[in-house]
């Protein structure tokens, strides 16, 4: 039987609009973002960028609130409703959170959320097009520790978006997961069984992301 693992998926940016999340993709980082659509129930759409070859299947999620859709059902996902997010996105996009991919069992994701001091422990289902996917929410739709710790997604389709996506020759280095208790960051993580040599943690003074990428501008550091 294979190990009920988690594994990095993607990192989210967060903007106060996907035209000013394209256009931060076009400046930053020297490319065009594509895919994406949007998210009924949460009000919010997104586009997409490929980060490695699509057999690593990991990719960066530019997000924002879809401004036509109307009211959420439910929070919208990474803090995107908080007053602290939109404080931080005031000045453009910023990295907010990352989600990590579960596998190895049909009900992982479930086993994980159940993880005893997990916050986002509120499964539900999703579907576009022909992806269908499972996501662990928070029921407030804050993030986990301030966006240390990752949500978590589980794929019931053999296909990734990230086969699909075209190659951005954009690059993910590595994952600096700041964290005010690296102790505790780890223990959780060791209950998540993340198993990615990109995610590392270090301490910091308030929760704070790091992510280094190769791109055609050159090295960038999101955080």
């Amino acid at each position: 039987m294979n190990a009920v693992t988690t594994t990095l998926d993607h990192i989210v940016v967060a903007a106060r609009s996907l035209d000013e999340g394209r256009a931060w993709c076009r400046e930053t980082l020297g490319v065009e973002a594509s895919g994406g659509g949007k998210h009924d129930g949460l009000a919010t759409h997104n586009t997409l960028l490929r980060l490695g070859a699509p057999d690593e299947r990991r990719y960066l999620e530019i997000i924002a609130i879809d401004a036509d859709a109307g009211a959420p059902r439910f929070p919208r996902w990474f803090g995107l409703d908080s007053a602290a997010v939109q404080r931080e996105i005031a000045h453009g996009p910023r990295l907010v959170a990352w989600v990590a991919r579960c596998a190895g069992a049909p009900d992982a994701i479930e086993r994980f959320a159940a993880t005893p001091g997990y916050a986002a422990n509120v499964v539900r289902p999703a579907s576009r097009g022909d992806f269908r996917w499972r996501f662990a929410f928070t029921p407030d739709g804050e993030r986990i520790a301030g966006g240390v710790l990752p949500h978590l997604i589980q794929w019931d389709v053999a296909a990734h978006p990230a086969e699909r996506l075209p190659d951005s020759s954009v690059r993910l280095s590595s994952l600096l997961l700041g964290a005010p208790d690296p102790d505790a960051a780890l223990d959780m993580l060791g209950l998540l069984a993340l198993d990615d040599g990109f995610v590392h943690v270090g301490q910091s003074a308030t929760p704070h992301l790091v992510a280094t990428l190769t791109t055609p501008n050159g090295i960038v550091i999101l955080d």
